[in-house]
């Protein structure tokens, strides 16, 4: 840690872009924490810490050479996108993301023009998620919710109708004849989508090496999320069939909510310890 504060205070440049960005995430924290939502932002700044430190990491310690013409015209490119973006009409969301995506591209070209190709690449997703994410939080992830939502009715239909239980779905909606389940935005598991985000972030940097196989492991986020509420909605309609309403009060909805995340990780890292393995034996093979 502190060769690494030693590296980064003889490059001004790198710590003027962790700066700006960190500047950006702490501004977009602050409405989180007003209106009651501090654990997201704590989660999201947390997240936005690891990434800035990812794309400094790169900067400090890998051979830079000075900017080429053809990087300088890309720069000014991304900077004419961005101008763009920024002059199009805004609205409410989700119309204003033009505004995010061009400040997004204005950091970017800014990166690109001074410190190369490699740096850029390593700073868009830092700057989405600072610029774009974290100002729209709320609004993302509410637009997220209902392909989630969706998604997890009909897979969990499929497999209370394929162990036998009688079941209607339609939308978010599951119908039995002695029970209706209506999947809303809390039940979706939308609320824990940062903490998964940042655990998920942090296990795909420990288990692989090569960034192909991070990408592909990090895709299956969004898989493992619907799994996990699908097997809790079956859970729940097997303990109700059991135990009957009480499985419906706020004690089982909580623990049951908690399980959901712990199905939803479980199937994250068996999906990355299947991914490693196969990076193992390829590995073996060359």
């Amino acid at each position: 840690m502190k060769n690494f504060l030693k590296r980064l205070l003889k490059h001004p440049l790198g710590a003027l872009y962790g700066l700006l960005l960190g500047i950006i995430a702490f501004s977009a924290a602050v409405p989180l924490v007003v209106s009651g939502m501090w654990d997201a932002a704590l989660v999201d700044l947390a997240m936005a810490g690891i990434l800035i430190t990812l794309m400094l990491r790169i900067f400090l310690f890998t051979f830079r050479k000075k900017t080429v013409f053809s990087e300088k015209c890309a720069a000014w490119i991304l900077l004419g996108i961005a101008n763009i973006l920024a002059l199009l009409p805004t609205h409410s969301f989700p119309g204003s993301l033009s505004t995010a995506f061009a400040f997004s591209l204005l950091i970017c070209a800014f990166v690109l023009y001074f410190s190369g190709t490699l740096i850029a690449a390593a700073s868009i997703v830092p700057a989405l998620w600072c610029c774009v994410f974290m100002p729209y939080h709320e609004e993302l992830m509410l637009l997220f919710s209902f392909p989630l939502r969706l998604s997890a009715t009909m897979l969990s239909g499929v497999i209370l109708n394929v162990c036998g239980i009688n079941i209607v779905y339609s939308g978010t909606t599951l119908s039995l004849p002695y029970l209706n389940i209506a999947i809303t935005d809390a039940c979706s598991g939308i609320n824990q989508l940062d903490a998964f985000i940042l655990i998920a972030f942090i296990a795909v940097q420990i288990m692989h090496k090569k960034t192909l196989w991070k990408f592909l492991h990090f895709a299956f986020i969004i898989p493992s999320i619907i799994a996990g509420n699908s097997l809790r909605i079956v859970l729940t309609v097997l303990l109700y069939r059991i135990l009957g309403e009480s499985v419906l009060l706020n004690s089982w909805h909580i623990a049951l909510g908690y399980l959901q995340i712990i199905f939803a990780l479980l199937i994250f890292l068996a999906v990355g310890r299947v991914f490693r393995v196969d990076a193992e034996k390829k590995g073996g093979d060359e």
